[in-house]
């Protein structure tokens, strides 16, 4: 049985440390964020924010956490293998606990990408802080169109020919997006307040990120960064050792963007149009390969 699980990340590094069974329980223990304890006959263990655990004990720290935020009774089949099924079969690792509302995971925090991907791929929701991530749904059709016109009017305001900008009206994004999503499942979109605030789409099985776009009022808070993360994540999970992107050369602003987040440009080529005979950048990135998901 899979559930679609809403899973809400929690700030700060974990650690789980291992304690002898007579050993009290230390008042570093407590504090913010999570706490879990567990007594066993051979060891007690500790679960708990990394900077509260002193030098001096064994411990497994980088750990990072995330609340399946669905209330479900306890006995209700299928949240936590729905939960960590992507996350096995993605080749991570994790670490499960629960209260008496709700499951827990934790990821290493290396593998805290990949584990998000793995996650949104199965159709699961991610939320960090107040941005959420997942993958775009036909009913999406009309949001993605809004997003995308007003932030590629926006940009090429000054770069494309007028007669290109009048033809991309929103009627014309909103048809191709409505279409697209008939058939794609390879589009993410961040998520704030209830509305879509920015999309990226990959196409050539994930090898290629045709649309990255964010909100000029949603900028400057990473979600652009973390979609293109999340896209070179998905670019791996699928099998790829490269994601590609193109950017038309007089749109500087998004060359310094893709520059900083480490792309490298490898190769230069002209769109045949049949609009706009733009000239074009194409930034590469490699991925770090990962075991497919199907």
């Amino acid at each position: 049985m899979t559930v679609q699980l809403v899973l809400n990340a929690l700030p700060g590094a974990y650690a789980v440390t291992r304690r002898a069974p007579d050993m009290p329980v230390p008042d570093w223990a407590q504090g913010e964020g999570l706490v879990s304890i567990t007594q066993a006959s051979d060891e007690t263990s500790i679960l708990c924010r990394e900077d509260r655990v002193p030098g001096t004990e064994q411990c497994s720290g980088g750990w990072r956490a995330v609340q399946v935020s669905n209330l479900v009774d306890l006995d209700v089949p299928g949240v936590v293998l729905s939960a960590v099924q992507p996350i096995s079969q993605a080749g991570l690792g994790v670490f499960v606990t629960s209260t008496f509302d709700r499951d827990y995971l934790l990821v290493r925090a290396a593998e805290d990408v990949a584990a998000q991907i793995a996650w949104i791929r199965a159709g699961h929701h991610y939320c960090d802080g107040k941005v959420t991530y997942r993958l775009a749904v036909p009913s999406d059709g009309e949001a993605l169109a809004q997003v995308h016109f007003e932030t590629w009017q926006e940009t090429y305001a000054k770069i494309a020919p007028p007669e290109v900008r009048l033809a991309l009206n929103l009627a014309h994004r909103t048809r191709y997006w409505q279409a697209r999503l008939e058939t794609d499942a390879q589009t993410l979109v961040a998520e704030a307040g209830g509305r879509i605030i920015g999309l990226c789409a990959l196409s050539g099985h994930a090898a290629e990120v045709d649309h990255l776009y964010v909100l000029k009022a949603a900028r400057g808070a990473g979600v652009g960064a973390h979609l293109l993360q999340l896209a070179r994540s998905f670019s791996a999970n699928v099998g790829n050792t490269q994601v590609t992107l193109a950017v038309v050369k007089e749109n500087t602003q998004a060359i310094g963007f893709y520059a900083a987040q480490g792309g490298h440009v490898v190769a230069e080529k002209q769109d045949k149009g049949p609009l706009w005979k733009s000239d074009n950048l194409i930034f590469g990135w490699p991925v770090a390969k990962q075991a497919s998901t199907g």
